[in-house]
């Protein structure tokens, strides 16, 4: 058996080697980045006929779409519910019972991964971001 032993150890070549892992660390790390980004800013929309509007005593809007075809509740009249205040909540409201009344389309924007047919219902519901009233 036969071994080589280098005269000279080259070390550019170390160093090469380590800014090339360098790199590839980075390019990693900026992948891993996007991919929770991208989870992050995950959404969906409902763009839905209102079915039925219910007001509670104690002041919960609930309401029944075509999207998921069971309750939801959006907000709360009286109190703050997860980050959407009475005003916000009243606003809402006005707007839902507009769009039913007229067959309107309303959507709903929700944060978070999900869809209108798996949208957790009455009081689990999670609050949309927004209500829009699509105008047809």
């Amino acid at each position: 058996m036969t071994v080589i032993i280098p005269e000279k150890m080259n070390l550019s070549n170390n160093r090469n080697v380590y800014a090339s892992h360098k790199t590839f660390n980075k390019f990693i790390f900026g992948l891993i980045l996007l991919f929770l980004s991208q989870s992050a800013f995950a959404y969906f929309e409902c763009n839905v006929k209102i079915m039925h509007v219910l007001v509670y005593s104690n002041g919960l809007l609930n309401v029944m779409h075509d999207g998921r075809k069971d309750f939801t509740v959006l907000c709360n009249l009286n109190a703050d519910r997860q980050g959407v205040t009475p005003t916000t909540c009243a606003v809402w409201f006005a707007l839902v019972e507009s769009a039913k009344k007229r067959n309107g389309i309303v959507n709903f924007y929700y944060g978070g991964d999900g869809s209108c047919a798996t949208l957790r219902t009455y009081d689990e519901s999670p609050p949309p971001s927004y209500v829009g009233d699509m105008g047809y």
